[in-house]
């Protein structure tokens, strides 16, 4: 049982914060900062949190002689009549911030957990349990966040190191391309979030040390906003800046991206879910709490004091009800609560805090006390900062779980996917899916993969780090199923994850041409899947540059890019004078000229041995070195050699093998910024070379 004392520690305040903080700023902050920033936006970040902490500290001095509530230090700081006001407004925000959150609360658990449900029915449940959580009032909210702060980050933190293999530090440059109004219209959005920390004014009554209040609010604004960063670079380096901004959830669609190897936890979002459930409900619990706090002191009465006592909380929460209804109703509707609190809301959490700072500024100046002269500097900051301006909800026997899919054109992808829910008794649930094969002629109709790629972003019923594959007749491909003891969606996601010589990250994913559509900076290699011995067999690759279609290639061609990209161990090669190499442990890089040549340059780093020598193949070097043959004579043969054999197979493929477009911007900002403007030119100016370099363990004396 907990004890009613109604007192928490600086601890428990410091948990509570950050779950306050965390939700929305997770949510939120990603979107909208790509949108506003794309690669510049881990600065905007770091410039928001520092502006929530200055604020934070505005607020600390402005209450320093606070005793007992805040309501009531209203009152006493501006008298009854602005006081009530002040008060009004408040909870005029928090109410806002209520049924904006709840509106968010309950629309991503139907997007990510109960599809298909009532709308209605997830806000009643998410309010009747908000309603419980505020019965044990404050002090037991806090105990419950404090036991629960670590068993939801930690799975977090875990989820966040798994995505790091897929992140891509391509995508964080170039930097320092935005414009100043860009770059601080995002920090504002950061700071509209981190602003959030105002509620620190009503916690204060709560501390059994009010000098812990601006720790606690410090520790929380720091831990949040390196969270917010860590996960900014995260998904930047996942989705690209592009296809970020377009994301309405994209910490949540990061989950369902991540590959676990054994397909134990296919819909990892699901899974993770709980960190925003939790998150979002603590903030919806303060909101409430403190707005009932608020009307209890704008209309309290003495002799209805028990009989209002009774009713304030349904009336806070039938306000809150219809202000998640009012944004449901109309997306137009939220635009307006951004608005508000982008132009009145936030300019008005600063400005109380301010007029506070002044007042309480001129009663120390009358007792010669007057030690915040930096109270200015962090008022005059804050002013320019505001100045500018899972699965469905039947039973598990009444769903079916498709695993893999084959698409030949569009009407068929009309009839089996977009109304499969209407032929049958079963509900069909594509959360399982791993594997989708088309038809190579439907991914060479570039009207029609659009189509395709938009319905299924939007449907969002297919787990992003679902496998695409190509082949001649998908359906022949899947109907070998027949012959197999496993499901071709099986087959070939085990193939993928546990057989190939090729990593993982390297296939791509139907989140990564969502990507692509966006962001057109990758060349991507599609698995051309044939027949052999009954079974699927990968017999080349077709190539997806920038966004759509480039045409086949064989597997050879494919195994050097990948290798290139060090996204391969090793790669096996016969050389023309009969001699088999082996190549392996890969460390390779492309650097860029910096001469007005426009040449590529791919740094080949990797051991290698032979394999099989040809008879006579060491005669020959012998005849060009002399009889006095040394293994450096050798070593510099192949390895001129094998230079020649990766420069005629990329000359052959007409593509750039090495990827090296989506590294423009990290290394020739120049090169960048000219072909951002005319993409489909790079690869026509491009002089690629290739500079091979070999530690050979087997070549002898």
């Amino acid at each position: 049982m907990f004890s009613s004392n109604e007192k928490i520690s600086g601890r428990q305040a410091f948990r509570l914060l950050v779950f306050d903080l965390l939700g929305l700023g997770t949510l939120l902050i990603p979107t909208a900062v790509a949108g506003f920033c794309g690669r510049d936006g881990i600065f905007c970040i770091i410039a928001g949190t520092v502006a929530g902490i200055l604020f934070l500290k505005l607020m600390v001095y402005a209450v320093g002689d606070m005793q007992g509530s805040f309501a009531e230090y209203t009152v006493n700081m501006c008298g009854t009549f602005f006081g009530k006001i002040i008060q009004a407004g408040y909870f005029l925000y928090l109410v806002l911030l209520a049924g904006y959150t709840a509106y968010l609360f309950s629309v991503t658990v139907l997007n990510n957990l109960l599809r298909g449900e009532s709308f209605y029915l997830v806000l009643v449940l998410i309010l009747g349990l908000v309603w419980y959580g505020l019965l044990s009032g404050i002090e037991g909210r806090a105990r419950v966040y404090e036991l629960l702060f670590w068993i939801i980050l930690i799975p977090l933190f875990i989820m966040l190191a798994s995505a790091l293999d897929e992140v891509k530090t391509d995508y964080w440059n170039p930097v320092f391309f935005t414009e100043k109004s860009d770059f601080f219209a995002g920090s504002y959005y950061v700071f509209i979030c981190s602003s959030l920390i105002f509620l620190v004014l009503f916690l204060g009554g709560y501390l059994r040390k009010r000098e812990s209040l601006m720790k606690a609010g410090r520790l929380a604004l720091i831990f949040t906003g390196c969270l917010e960063a860590g996960l900014y670079l995260i998904l930047l380096g996942v989705f690209g800046g592009a296809a970020l901004s377009d994301m309405q959830t994209p910490a949540i669609t990061l989950m369902s991206t991540i590959k676990i190897t054994g397909g134990f936890l296919k819909r990892a979002d699901a899974f993770m879910f709980g960190i925003w459930f939790f998150t979002l409900y603590a903030l919806l619990n303060s909101a409430v709490f403190y707005a009932e706090m608020l009307l209890n002191g704008l209309y309290h009465a003495k002799k209805r004091q028990i009989l209002w006592k009774k009713w304030e909380r349904a009336a806070v929460f039938a306000v809150v009800f219809g202000i998640t209804v009012f944004f449901y109703s109309s997306k137009e509707n939220t635009v307006l609560y951004e608005k508000f609190v982008w132009y009145i809301g936030t300019p008005f959490l600063v400005l109380i805090p301010v007029v506070f700072a002044v007042i309480r500024y001129k009663k120390q100046w009358k007792h010669k006390n007057y030690p915040i002269l930096r109270v200015y500097l962090m008022i005059g900051v804050l002013f320019v900062l505001t100045g500018l301006s899972g699965c469905a909800t039947a039973e598990l026997e009444e769903r079916n779980f498709p695993i893999e899919m084959a698409v030949c054109d569009m009407e068929q992808f009309d009839r089996e996917w977009l109304n499969a829910d209407e032929s049958g008794n079963r509900v069909v649930d594509y959360s399982h899916m791993k594997v989708i094969l088309l038809d190579h002629t439907f991914l060479e109709d570039a009207e029609n993969m659009d189509a395709f790629l938009e319905i299924l972003e939007k449907k969002s019923d297919v787990p992003r780090n679902t496998y695409l594959v190509v082949a001649e007749d998908a359906q022949a491909i899947l109907n070998l199923q027949e012959n197999m003891e496993e499901s071709v969606g099986t087959y070939l996601e085990d193939y993928f994850e546990n057989v190939s010589e090729i990593k993982k990250t390297a296939y791509p994913t139907i989140g990564m041409l969502y990507q692509e559509q966006e962001n057109k900076m990758e060349t991507l290699f599609i698995p051309y899947v044939g027949e052999a011995e009954k079974k699927p067999a990968v017999r080349g690759y077709y190539v997806w540059k920038r966004g759509e279609a480039a045409g086949l290639i064989n597997n050879q061609t494919a195994m050097l890019s990948f290798f290139i990209q060090n996204q391969m161990k090793e790669y096996t090669l016969t050389l023309a004078d009969g001699v088999d190499v082996r190549l392996f442990d890969p460390h390779n890089q492309i650097v860029f000229s910096q001469t007005e040549d426009k040449r590529v340059i791919a740094e080949i780093n990797c051991s290698g041995e032979i394999l099989y020598e040809k008879p006579g193949w060491r005669k020959k070097i012998q005849a060009e070195y002399g009889q006095g043959l040394k293994s450096g004579d050798i070593k510099e043969e192949l390895e001129k050699q094998i230079t020649e054999y990766f420069q005629i197979i990329a000359q052959k493929a007409e593509i750039d093998c090495m990827n090296s477009y989506k590294k423009l911007g990290g290394q020739r900002r120049d090169w960048y910024l000219f072909y951002q403007k005319q993409p489909k030119q790079y690869e026509k100016d491009m002089e690629i070379i290739y500079k091979v370099k070999v530690d050979w363990v087997n070549l002898g004396e």
